[in-house]
């Protein structure tokens, strides 16, 4: 389940796909509306959860629409505590834009549908979505009162005074305060070959290549037996981040800025830092310091690598989706680890700030308006989203799973163990803190700290902590888009894949330079003004519902 940000590529396809889905959103007008709700089965009250005086029983069918989900409700310890409870049973479905599609064409929808926050079908929900507020005040008004984050709440209302997706991984500015927020990028190193080079400092360009080319020289071999590659990436089509780490990861490292001094959207692909140290991984390409196909690299292949330690370095956009193959490496080479350290940095003074999850979290949920049961669906919601059924989740039921000390849960020492090196059979087998739809990260985080995550990612998760940043006006920037300006960001979003490609190829600066003028240039004849009109409306009315 922690692979589950291998999903940023789909996102050509969820354009492309936009125009059938609006007219499929003709034909969805549901069962239910908020006007036509049922009345409550039983007498609701602000300060107390439904779910406990609701002995009723449900079955709901839960699409979470993520192509590779896999997971089944029932078979793990943490979903069987979640049904006691609430008395609701999930069947999970898993598929992509296509079979979405399908159902909101067909006007038959699941009862509960979650999805990318980022993703298009987010926009038209009031299509499809109950109101999470007038769900909440008819069944379980204990969700706006106490379930829900209130700060989470207000940036989710929308014009119409209604809410109606709800995220996991909500991190609101009291959350930061409070601290405990890792970020997920690392600039990783096999311990055993940086030792032996005499841990050299790899932040300056000049230290980066050094590095590279001694241990190409030392000859270290993998697994396999084969000659240890000097630097590889995360994949360019299948990661959470596209193009490896050369669309934001590279440029959050050396620290270029998000926003211009005067708090608007900042071209960050032509800072001038960013163009140098893109000049710098060209150069290592030419010396063949590189994975040879890291642009055509499949993340099979990535895995193969990591698993077999073919790497020194491997510079990854997405620690949380490496966890198996860390953690298979690492339990058959001690030793041999891999460690983060100070990797590319700015050469102009610039801090490295990498981005912890923002209060639009990564993905939404909504009960949709074919809901066979929405007073379930809502205090199933309310419980998830709450402290309590966080803990749950997470942890289980105390004195069977876990125990309180010094007013915090504590996993019984062998699920513990379970968890931290065999997070694949932990998962499968126990579930918890797995289940991460409706998930307040920010709250693990301050109940388990570095425990939540596998032996093999904590020193890499550690070393965020010094450098993760908020940044919420850029939440949700091209959610709400108008169709020609996410037309027009898909296409220069391609076209920069593109260019990248070339970039990477190039045998000299000049043809670098020449990439990049092309580039500018198809930005410019491709509504590049406009969408960045938007995007700083859309940055403009997030510090407004900030403040």
């Amino acid at each position: 389940m922690i692979k589950a940000r291998e999903h940023i590529m789909k996102k050509s396809i969820i354009l492309l796909t936009l125009v059938a889905f609006v007219v499929a959103l003709s034909g969805c007008g549901g069962k239910n509306t908020s006007a036509e709700l049922p009345d409550s089965t039983i007498e609701v009250d602000k300060d107390t959860p439904s779910w406990k005086n609701d002995k009723a029983t449900a079955e709901l069918d839960w699409y979470i629409n993520f192509d590779w989900f896999a997971q089944t409700w029932g078979n793990d310890v943490s979903s069987q505590y979640i049904t006691e409870d609430t008395g609701v049973s999930i069947t999970y479905l898993g598929g992509s834009d296509d079979k979405l599609n399908t159902m909101m064409a067909s006007g038959e929808l699941p009862d509960i549908i979650t999805v990318d926050g980022s993703n298009p079908f987010v926009k038209d929900a009031d299509k499809f979505a109950l109101p999470l507020d007038v769900l909440a005040e008819k069944y379980d008004p204990y969700f706006l009162e106490k379930s829900a984050k209130p700060e989470t709440l207000k940036f989710f209302t929308r014009d119409d005074g209604h809410i109606y997706g709800y995220p996991n991984f909500s991190n609101t500015k009291s959350d930061y305060e409070k601290g405990g927020i890792y970020a997920n990028q690392g600039f990783l190193v096999r311990k055993d070959i940086y030792e032996q080079l005499g841990k050299p400092d790899m932040t300056t360009p000049e230290g980066f290549i050094s590095a590279l080319e001694a241990a190409q020289k030392l000859d270290a071999k993998d697994e396999l037996g084969k000659a240890v590659i000097p630097i590889g990436v995360s994949p360019f089509n299948e990661g959470s981040e596209p193009n490896g780490v050369f669309n934001r990861t590279l440029a959050d490292f050396i620290g270029v800025p998000m926003l211009t001094e005067d708090g608007k959207y900042y071209d960050r692909y032509t800072d001038a830092d960013f163009q140098k140290w893109l000049k710098v991984f060209v150069d290592a390409r030419q010396k063949g310091l590189t994975d040879r196909d890291m642009i055509t690299m499949t993340k099979d292949d990535k895995d193969a690598r990591v698993t077999n330690g073919s790497y020194f370095v491997y510079f990854a956009s997405d620690l949380n989706s490496e966890t198996d193959t860390l953690t298979l490496w690492a339990n058959e080479n001690p030793g041999k680890e891999y460690i983060a350290v100070n990797g590319p940095s700015s050469t102009t003074g610039n801090k490295t700030a990498l981005p912890g999850t923002s209060i639009e979290g990564w993905t939404q949920t909504f009960i949709t308006k074919d809901c066979k049961n929405p007073q379930k669906a809502m205090e199933f919601l309310s419980y998830m989203v709450s402290e309590y059924g966080n803990t749950v989740m997470n942890y289980g039921r105390e004195g069977e799973t876990y125990t309180m000390v010094d007013g915090k849960p504590v996993l019984n020492a062998d699920l513990l163990e379970f968890k931290q090196t065999d997070p694949a059979g932990f998962e499968k087998e126990i579930g918890l803190t797995t289940h991460l739809w409706v998930q307040d990260s920010a709250l693990l985080s301050r109940q388990m700290g570095l425990d939540q995550f596998p032996k093999a990612l904590q020193q890499a998760k550690q070393w965020t902590l010094d450098y993760v940043m908020p940044q919420f006006e850029l939440a949700s920037l091209d959610v709400y888009l108008s169709k020609e300006s996410s037309r027009n960001a898909e296409k220069i979003n391609q076209n920069w894949s593109q260019t990248i490609a070339k970039i990477l190829d190039a045998k000299s600066d000049r043809e670098v330079d020449q990439a990049m003028n092309e580039f500018i240039k198809y930005r410019q004849d491709n509504g590049y003004d406009k969408l960045v009109e938007e995007r700083n409306k859309q940055i403009e009315a997030n510090e407004k519902k900030l403040d």
